[in-house]
C-alpha cells in the first residue's frame, strides 16, 4: 500500500533493552537513522529507547546508552522492536503500558525477528496475522495459540502492526515500511545503497 504522501508523524523509535539484538538494532539505525541528504529535509527523524537503566548489554560485547526512555514512545510515529531478549523473558509492565498506549494513539508497531513476543506479550497481536523468525514459529504459537502466525513469509503488513522473520528479513521489512510511506522510488534507493534486493 504505497502512499505518494509520507506520515505526518516521521519520528522512529527503536527499543534498546540489555541483552540487545544487534543485527536487528543496526537494521532499525541502518534505514531509519541514517542521514539521507539526497532525499531532502522531508525524512524519519530516528531516537533511541532505552527500556531500562543503562549502560545496555548488546549482543558482540558492546554497551549502550540512551538518554531517552519510554516517554519517547509518548510522540513516536513508529516504534521498532529489534529482537527480544528471549521467548520466556516477559517485557516489564511498564514497556507494555507504553506500548499499549502508544499503539491506541495511533503509532505503527515494526518488530524483526524474536520482537513479535513483546507485542504478544503486551496482547496487541489479537486479531493479527504474524510472523517471526522459523526457530520461533512453534514457539509462539503454543504460548499465544489465538495468534495467526505464519511460517512461511518474510513479513506480514498487518496495517499498523508490522513483524518481519528472522534477522535480514528485518531489512526487507524496513525498506518495505520506506515503500509504504514514500514510495516505491525512494525504497529502491535506500534499497540500492544497502545493497539489497528492493522487493
Amino acid at each position: 500500500m504505497p502512499t505518494s504522501q509520507p506520515p505526518p508523524n516521521l519520528l522512529v523509535a527503536a527499543l534498546a533493552y540489555d541483552q540487545l539484538c544487534s543485527f536487528e538494532f543496526g537494521c532499525a539505525i541502518e534505514v531509519f537513522g541514517l542521514p539521507r541528504p539526497e532525499l531532502g529535509e522531508n525524512w524519519y527523524r530516528f531516537v533511541t529507547c532505552a527500556t531500562e537503566p543503562g549502560p545496555l548489554r548488546a549482543i558482540g560485547g558492546f554497551t549502550i546508552e540512551s538518554p531517552a526512555g519510554l516517554d519517547v514512545l509518548e510522540n513516536a510515529g513508529t516504534i521498532v522492536i529489534p529482537g527480544w531478549k528471549g521467548a520466556d523473558v516477559m517485557p516489564s509492565q511498564a514497556l507494555i503500558d507504553a506500548l499499549r498506549t502508544a499503539y491506541e494513539r495511533g503509532a505503527r508497531l515494526v518488530t524483526i525477528c524474536s520482537g513479535v513476543f513483546v507485542l504478544a506479550a503486551a496482547g496487541l497481536l489479537d486479531g493479527h496475522r504474524v510472523t517471526t523468525h522459523w526457530r520461533y514459529t512453534d514457539k509462539l504459537k503454543s504460548m499465544y495459540p489465538h495468534l495467526d502466525v505464519d511460517a512461511n513469509v518474510l513479513y506480514v503488513d498487518s496495517g499498523r502492526i508490522l513483524t518481519s522473520a528472522g534477522s535480514a528479513a528485518g531489512l526487507d521489512l524496513c525498506v518495505h515500511l520506506v515503500r509504504r510511506d514514500f514510495g516505491p522510488q525512494i525504497a529502491n534507493q535506500v534499497a540500492r545503497r544497502l545493497v539489497i534486493a528492493p522487493h
